[in-house]
């Protein structure tokens, strides 16, 4: 989404408002890939001397990865504020600053550095979620049993070299 400067830069000083919807491209995190609903940027927008612009204002999205205990579908809400200054002809391959050259903005860098500003240390699929999924020990037991009267002894090998050690009787 590109922002449209051009009456900010002729009345520098005067505060315009701002509504955009931005997509965010996926993001890769600590091995994880978080995906984006298209984020909304509400605030206003301001041309300085010079022909810089102030953007301010409040992004809401909602960003979607992995549990961080069960590996489920878990999702977040982000919001999270943001105040940039957009450099007039500055270097547009330098992440570290937002740069723009004629009169429009790109808002895509601001939503998704802000939106990942907003990004939960971990996500979790729901409130209290254990480390592993639960599972029941008796299910466990039933089914070693019925593996035992099949005739599926994996470690079958193993418990007769215990019986011969234990007996003193060479392998």
């Amino acid at each position: 989404m590109t922002l449209d400067v051009s009456q900010a830069l002729k009345q520098p000083g005067t505060a315009m408002p701002m509504d955009a919807e931005q997509a965010i491209a996926p993001v890769e995190i600590g091995g994880d890939t978080v995906t984006f609903e298209p984020a909304r940027l509400a605030g206003s927008f301001m041309a300085l001397e010079g022909g810089d612009i102030v953007v301010r204002g409040i992004l809401t999205t909602r960003a979607h990865a992995r549990c961080a205990n069960c590996l489920s579908p878990a999702e977040a809400d982000v919001e999270e504020e943001f105040d940039e200054v957009f450099h007039l002809g500055g270097d547009p391959d330098d992440p570290e600053i937002f740069a723009y050259t004629g009169q429009e903005l790109e808002l895509e860098q601001l939503a998704m550095s802000t939106a990942v500003l907003g990004l939960p240390i971990r996500f979790l699929c729901r409130e209290g979620c254990s480390r592993v999924p639960a599972f029941d020990v008796a299910d466990v037991v039933v089914s070693l049993a019925e593996d035992e009267e099949r005739g599926q002894r994996p470690f079958a090998a193993l418990k007769e070299l215990l019986a011969k050690a234990e007996s003193g009787t060479p392998e």
